[in-house]
């Protein structure tokens, strides 16, 4: 069983955790979590960052 990592997802005005294996994992989430605005490691390091309209 491999080591499950925490991930905070990001959205407007709050964020929460998701525990998953690996990034490539976690990344699948995003289609099915529209608003998300950025995903990071708890150490920080940002995975995801929502593209802007700008």
């Amino acid at each position: 069983m491999a080591k499950m990592k925490t991930y905070l997802f990001f959205r407007e005005g709050h964020f929460y955790p998701v525990e998953e294996e690996s990034d490539e994992k976690v990344l699948k989430h995003v289609p099915l979590n529209p608003g998300t605005t950025k995903i990071e490691t708890i150490d920080g390091r940002v995975i995801y960052r929502a593209p802007t309209t700008h």
